[in-house]
């Protein structure tokens, strides 16, 4: 939620890019700056603080990076505080993808074995409002595959799994649930979505083990339709589904 007070900004004596990072990460630090908020445009930055604009732009460029700011273009855009949480998370994962640090194979293992943990703690934890939430998403997600819009019913398919990481109640689950989800979105966008027609049938039966608080059944539907899934995204990477079988009761 945007903060109702002005953040407040000093003249600089050193006059570099890290300095202007340092002082935004400060004001975000002592809650100045919150998620959402709108900086100031370059130009008033740079003569608050004393600077040229190229450094107030190289120090916005940094912090995009670092995942504290979106930079929006446009007559309506600017530089706004994000999710420094989630951004500056995935950049990092990104980055080690890109240079082969992790594998596809990581990635799966990743997804479901903390997707499965998600889905236990929500199953006890979630409340009437979530599975409110949930059972809409679905709801949606059906239209959208009824009109074959495929691309739109993979987009309430991945939100279903931010649903549930938020009925975990447990925020570092979440974010981590999110990064994850976007990491996978990536083979997606390459790939193209994929009809994948039990995903229907399998939200359906976790929805239903969901309303009953049967964390088991929960927990092994998850499993089975993360490793279904992926598996149709990344055949060229293999899973030991025995061991993880071995581990549902765990």
């Amino acid at each position: 939620m945007p903060s109702n007070t002005s953040p407040i900004f000093k003249p600089l004596r050193k006059r570099t890019f890290e300095e202007v990072s340092a002082q935004i990460r400060e004001q975000i630090a002592a809650g100045g700056l919150r998620e959402g908020d709108k900086l100031p445009p370059e130009r008033q930055l740079a003569e608050t603080l004393g600077v040229s604009r190229n450094t107030v732009r190289e120090a916005l460029r940094s912090l995009e990076h670092a995942g504290l700011l979106e930079l929006k273009p446009g007559s309506g855009g600017g530089a706004y505080i994000s999710n420094g949480g989630v951004n500056a998370i995935k950049v990092a994962f990104d980055d080690m993808m890109n240079l082969g640090t992790l594998s596809s194979q990581d990635l799966m293992e990743a997804r479901i074995t903390l997707g499965r943990e998600v889905a236990r703690m929500a199953c006890l934890r979630y409340t009437d409002a979530d599975m409110a939430a949930m059972e809409a998403n679905f709801e949606q997600m059906c239209a959208a595959a009824k009109a074959g819009n495929f691309k739109v019913r993979v987009q309430y398919s991945v939100d279903f799994h931010r649903l549930l990481a938020r009925a975990a109640g447990n925020p570092v689950l979440a974010i981590m649930t999110s990064v994850l989800v976007d990491i996978t979105m990536n083979f997606v966008r390459v790939l193209g979505e994929m009809p994948n027609e039990f995903v229907i049938d399998s939200r359906q039966r976790m929805l239903g083990y969901l309303r009953a608080r049967d964390v088991e059944n929960t927990v092994q539907e998850y499993t089975d339709y993360m490793q279904k899934t992926l598996r149709n995204y990344m055949r060229d990477t293999q899973l030991d589904s025995t061991e993880l079988r071995s581990t549902r009761k765990n």
